[in-house]
């Protein structure tokens, strides 16, 4: 299972990626100017990552999974989902990772991602 250390990892090996904080103060990664994983708490002060995709049907594809991924939100162009850091396997997160990255960060910066290499941790 992943730690926020480990979306830390990852997501400083992606083009770009800085480390910031979001308007509250809770740490988050950007892709330009907008957030692609930010850490949140539930009310037990458990970490969650909050990510972002392009996969409308998200919602109804986690609907039994939500011990994993207790929150997602379907907008009109994307939907947001926070995931339990600790119940995340690392290939998901690596995937939900680079997925809101190129969701948020936009198409070009997502190009100059060696997928392969970024999903295999090399």
């Amino acid at each position: 299972m992943a730690t926020w250390q480990d979306v830390c990892e990852l997501s400083e090996r992606l083009p770009d990626a800085r480390l910031g904080e979001a308007h509250e103060g809770s740490t988050a990664w950007y892709a330009g100017r907008h957030q692609f994983a930010r850490l949140r708490w539930d009310e037990d002060d458990r970490e969650l990552v909050q990510v972002w995709t392009g996969d409308l049907d998200l919602g109804p594809a986690l609907a039994a999974r939500r011990d994993v991924f207790p929150v997602v939100h379907t907008f009109q162009y994307r939907v947001t989902c926070w995931g339990y850091v600790d119940r995340i396997e690392q290939r998901e997160l690596a995937e939900l990772l680079l997925d809101s990255y190129g969701i948020r960060g936009g198409p070009r910066r997502r190009q100059n991602v060696d997928v392969e290499q970024f999903l295999s941790g090399r």
